[in-house]
């Protein structure tokens, strides 16, 4: 029941209220759920989404207010257009785009079939239009790779800056199962780019947080410590770190790493969502070092079709991931791309208009020896430094 008119949402007998809210994307908190009685009467209030239709007892209708003026279908994609690749002999992937009309107050819905070559098309605009706006042309970049999807895609946009050529220094770290798996990829990738890769070995990765050469793998000591919570939060810090110290071996300020579409928005959404300004994107000063993010405005699913072999093996030797804090955030974020088309963009470029109009300031902590957003509180820098298994003074 909306103020645009009736409509009949199918339900089987054994279907609970929430099953058929879900079942046409109708969210559970828009709408208010009243019964009416077969004796006649005014229709009731019921708290019912766990009630199945077989159970409504005396019940001749179920009717659900949608509670705001609003055309709360008016994006659903049951309905929308087909568009073929250009070469439908090697459709890779898709993806949703939606046309808004707001004179007209309706949406169009248009499902876009996509080859490698669109894909890489697609990429390679983002991530040059990207690298023109915040890197000067003949820069030296770091740049961090895993030998996935990600890594092949980004490696590829960067390649194809004819007109505002840059060197790029190709690094991969070794020290958890993800990272050595990805090394005869990464190793094959930049091959194929005529790039030298530079492999920094378990020790040297331990090395940059002063962790003792022993036989403790980085996981282990990691979850030994922080149970509960994903080793990426620390895998982040130490590739930021790796590539950091080539960047100043090298002599220049700019390392690059592949954060998508999806994984921006869902770091600033985390941020937003517990008091913090969004952190600058998609160029990031830390310290001495710019971080570079081009892939900012790159859906992870047009990413995967640019090379879907290389993101096929990265996906089987993932390390599954605990967090629930991560999770959740992740699921917002693909929950509102995959309901609301172009949606997702629109949101990376105003967080990234506002992290760039007030960034957010790094200062170097001594005791922790990196750069970090704020001050630590001491428990959590005890039990950092008793992870990275330095010795506690009394």
């Amino acid at each position: 029941m909306t103020s645009h008119g009736r409509q009949q949402l199918a339900g089987d007998p054994e279907d609970r209220i929430i099953d058929i809210l879900n079942r046409h994307n109708v969210p559970w908190s828009a709408v208010a759920v009243y019964v009416v009685p077969q004796s006649g009467g005014e229709p009731r209030l019921a708290p019912c989404l766990d009630t199945r239709l077989s159970d409504f007892e005396g019940i001749s209708d179920v009717l659900l207010y949608f509670n705001r003026n609003v055309n709360p279908f008016i994006f659903s994609l049951g309905d929308f257009l087909t568009i073929p690749s250009g070469n439908p002999e090697s459709e890779a992937t898709e993806y949703f785009y939606q046309r808004m009309d707001n004179e007209a107050g309706r949406t169009e819905s248009f499902l876009k079939k996509l080859s490698p070559e669109e894909c890489q098309e697609i990429i390679a605009d983002r991530v040059g239009d990207t690298v023109r706006q915040h890197v000067p042309a003949g820069a030296h970049i770091v740049v961090g790779v895993s030998g996935g999807g990600d890594s092949n895609a980004l490696l590829y946009g960067l390649s194809q800056l004819a007109d505002h050529q840059v060197t790029i220094h190709p690094v991969i770290l070794k020290g958890i199962p993800d990272w050595d798996a990805g090394v005869p990829r990464a190793q094959a990738l930049c091959e194929k780019y005529g790039l030298d890769l530079r492999v920094i070995e378990a020790e040297e990765v331990k090395s940059l947080l002063n962790i003792p050469h022993d036989s403790v793998d980085l996981i282990d000591r990691f979850e030994q410590e922080f149970q509960g919570d994903d080793f990426e939060f620390l895998g982040t810090l130490l590739i930021r770190l790796a590539l950091s110290k080539a960047a100043r071996d090298l002599g220049t300020s700019y390392i690059c790493t592949g954060v998508n579409l999806e994984d921006i928005v869902c770091e600033n959404l985390f941020r937003v969502s517990s008091g913090l300004k969004p952190a600058a994107f998609p160029i990031r000063p830390i310290g001495d070092v710019k971080l570079l993010l081009p892939l900012w405005l790159c859906p992870k699913r047009i990413i995967d079709g640019c090379f879907p072999k290389y993101s096929l093996e990265n996906y089987d030797a993932r390390y599954p991931c605990f967090s629930l804090g991560r999770n959740l955030y992740y699921s917002v974020v693909y929950a509102l791309q995959s309901q609301f088309p172009g949606y997702l963009e629109q949101v990376a470029r105003g967080l990234s208009t506002l992290s760039l109009k007030d960034p957010v300031q790094y200062t170097f902590n001594e005791q922790l020896g990196f750069y970090v957003e704020r001050s630590v509180p001491f428990p959590l820098l005890h039990r950092f430094q008793r992870m990275l298994g330095v010795e506690q003074n009394s």
